[in-house]
């Protein structure tokens, strides 16, 4: 639902009711769908005379080989959440915490999204009038020599200054090599993770090929290898030697209290896709960044930081 408001502009309230019904397969926007609906929107907004306009309604629902499931709003706010749309709160009262910056089409995109199983929106849908990015010549140049690379070698070192753009020339040379199944990027703090889930959403924009996942943004691990086992997709996958720290791949001790991340482990599903995979390995401050170097140009030669 949405409300006319200027200061709701732009925001999406996801909701969820219960509703006694006899036919199982309701049809989206259905009279009693809406009908349970509006009784539930009524009884919180009738009292404040505030008007409202109820924009869909969907049966919360759906199938898969375990059987019928049922799912509520929280399902469909982790798929946003993980996806980069910002919740929107109206104050210091953190418990409103239903409406979104996003439209109908991206609210309904994640209750689709659940019902398949994944835990976040395809780049295809939460992107608007996305425009191809134009690489500056050093830029390009870096994604062609790498590219040239790899047709005779495995391995490829960029050392390029900060802010010469290494994450997006990153994901673009993945994308025009096309030959990678599963992309690791590794790097030392996961602060950076959610400008890699932006720059990933620039540059694959217009195709559902490659998914994005991380401990926070995007798909899962386990979400992202089982689509590839069957394949359903290629991915990229950010993780953090903070992250990494207390993985039993690496022979780390667990907290029971805190959550841990297993990436690789020997529970994942066994792939039938090829496994060719590319590695990215951030320094501390960057792609082994060259803070006081006056060339915008990179070194580019063969070493391990990319194989």
């Amino acid at each position: 639902m949405r409300i006319p408001l200027e200061s709701h502009r732009g925001l999406i309230k996801v909701g969820d009711t219960t509703i006694d019904a006899l036919t199982p397969n309701l049809a989206n926007n259905s009279t009693e769908l809406n009908a349970a609906a509006n009784k539930r929107i009524k009884e919180y907004t009738q009292t404040a005379g505030i008007n409202y306009e109820l924009l869909h309604t969907e049966l919360a629902v759906y199938r898969d080989d375990e059987g019928v499931k049922g799912f509520d709003d929280h399902a469909v706010h982790d798929v946003l959440t993980r996806s980069g749309i910002k919740k929107y709160f109206f104050s210091e009262d953190i418990s409103a915490d239903e409406w979104f910056e996003c439209d109908l089409a991206t609210a309904k995109n994640a209750i689709t999204a659940v019902k398949e199983g994944r835990k976040s929106l395809l780049p295809s849908e939460t992107s608007n009038s996305q425009d191809p990015i134009i690489f500056r010549p050093e830029q390009r140049e870096a994604i062609d020599k790498t590219l040239r690379q790899f047709r005779r070698g495995k391995q490829m070192l960029w050392n390029a200054k900060m802010r010469f753009g290494k994450t997006l020339s990153a994901l673009q040379m993945v994308k025009e090599y096309g030959n990678f199944r599963r992309i690791l990027i590794l790097t030392h703090r996961p602060v950076v993770d959610a400008g890699w889930y932006e720059d990933f959403k620039k540059i694959y924009y217009d195709t559902d090929e490659y998914a994005y996942g991380s401990k926070t943004n995007g798909e899962t691990f386990e979400s992202l290898e089982r689509r590839a086992s069957q394949e359903e997709c290629r991915y990229v996958y950010f993780a953090s030697m903070q992250d990494l720290r207390g993985s039993e791949l690496v022979g780390g001790k667990f907290d029971k209290k805190k959550t841990k991340t297993t990436v690789g482990s020997s529970t994942s599903p066994k792939s039938s896709l090829p496994p060719t995979a590319f590695s990215l390995l951030s320094a501390p401050n960057g792609v082994t960044s060259s803070r006081n170097s006056k060339n915008t140009s990179p070194t580019l030669s063969a070493g391990p930081l990319m194989k």
